[in-house]
């Protein structure tokens, strides 16, 4: 398939980007527009990522990554938990360890390297706010919050889990609350000064448990990204019937007290040292949510990322699930005989390895937030029997998601 095509891109964060990026250099007589409702560059707390190399090296193959993307290689995962015995060593009882292949990335990083592959001739619209799509019998057409619209052969839906052109093609499906949060932060990493240099870190506590791992920072040092996963008492759950987050200086007094108090409480004290130096006013809430699209196409409208899947971060496969999506419509550019035809094709390839990842992260939820074991009676091959059968999906899928 060739020829002149209009694209609009709605989003213009990671997927969005990855989206671009993909259909300008599929047809480079394509006009591509990406429309982001945020002004200038997006701001990224700071937030952590992970992808599992061998997936880092198919989507490089793909020409969408490469090694000037800053990043830590891990190679082991480590557990601990707390015993609450008097012997009880300041960093936890050391449950085990075992191989983790992944690197470790900044958020920011990521989208400001996407960014910047833009060929020129995209154009990239900040401060554009889609309100509605309207699909239309040769593609779809978009309305923007100051009153104008704008007609597209195809859009790409990458307006994450608020996503309006998934309303479009699916009105009604909405994000569901998987019952607990995700406080997230950067600590320092000084704090763990000792411990080995190429290993993320879990630390299992009695309503879920912390990760933590370094990432690169943009100050070319390493920082300590963590995100504690708990349940909260029902008095304390803010209203998250509609999909939102909490950033930085949103989140309440009383949730921000009740962190303190798991910090302190729960967590081995060489842990609560180390991410109890992040500042409150830095200390945002990620809820978690889970989301499958019915359909990853209908119509003209393609859906890319949190727009088609929003899955839990336990997979190791959110950014990852995003690009790959990119890569996969950039791959069947050139087997697809019309757009339609592209619609269809992408459909069938992209949507069941959604919701693979998406089902995967629920059963690691399941597992290790909501049905909490014991975590501090696991002998190593227990542990590691046990994350055997909750990593990996009946389907195969297992952390840091599909091939390519």
């Amino acid at each position: 398939m060739t020829g002149p095509v209009r694209i609009g891109v709605v989003g213009g964060s990671v997927a969005g980007c990855a989206g671009a990026l993909a259909v300008a250099e599929a047809e480079p007589e394509a006009s591509v527009v990406v429309f982001e409702r945020s002004a200038g560059i997006l701001r990224d707390r700071g937030v952590g990522i992970a992808i599992h190399r061998q997936r880092f090296a198919e989507l490089a193959a793909a020409g969408f990554l490469d090694a000037s993307l800053p990043a830590f290689h891990a190679e082991t995962r480590l557990w601990f938990a707390r015993e609450g015995t008097a012997e009880d060593p300041a960093m936890g009882k050391a449950l085990g360890a075992h191989p983790f292949p992944f690197a470790s990335h900044s958020w920011g990083q990521l989208y400001r390297y996407l960014r910047g592959r833009l060929p020129e001739r995209v154009e990239y619209r900040a401060a554009a706010q889609v309100v509605a799509v309207r699909p239309t019998a040769s593609g779809a057409d978009l309305l923007l919050e100051d009153g104008s619209s704008e007609s597209f052969d195809l859009v790409l839906g990458a307006d994450g889990y608020r996503s309006v052109v998934r309303e479009a093609m699916s009105p009604g499906v909405r994000p569901q609350y998987a019952g607990y949060l995700c406080w997230r932060g950067l600590g320092d990493m000084t704090r763990i000064a000792g411990l080995p240099e190429e290993a993320f870190f879990t630390v299992g506590l009695a309503t879920g448990h912390l990760v933590a791992y370094p990432i690169p920072a943009d100050s070319g040092e390493t920082a300590l990204n963590w995100g504690l996963f708990s349940t909260v008492p029902p008095d304390l759950t803010p209203d998250l019937s509609t999909a939102t987050s909490l950033p930085p200086g949103a989140v309440s007094e009383a949730l921000l007290e009740h962190l303190e108090t798991v910090i302190c409480r729960r967590l081995p004290p060489f842990w609560a040292d180390a991410i109890g130096t992040t500042a409150r006013e830095d200390v945002f809430i990620q809820p978690m949510y889970d989301l499958e699209a019915p359909a990853f196409a209908r119509g003209r409208l393609l859906l890319l990322g949190d727009s088609g899947a929003v899955s839990r971060p336990h997979a190791g496969a959110g950014a990852l699930k995003a690009v790959q999506d990119a890569a996969t419509l950039g791959q069947l550019w050139s087997q697809a005989s019309d757009l339609d035809d592209l619609a269809a094709r992408y459909d069938a390839a992209r949507r069941p390895a959604g919701h693979s990842v998406v089902a995967l992260a629920r059963q690691i939820g399941q597992a290790q937030v909501i049905d909490v074991p014991d975590w501090a009676a696991f002998t190593e091959p227990r542990l590691l029997a046990w994350l055997t059968t909750v990593t990996e999906a009946p389907d195969g899928t297992v952390m840091g998601g599909r091939p390519l």
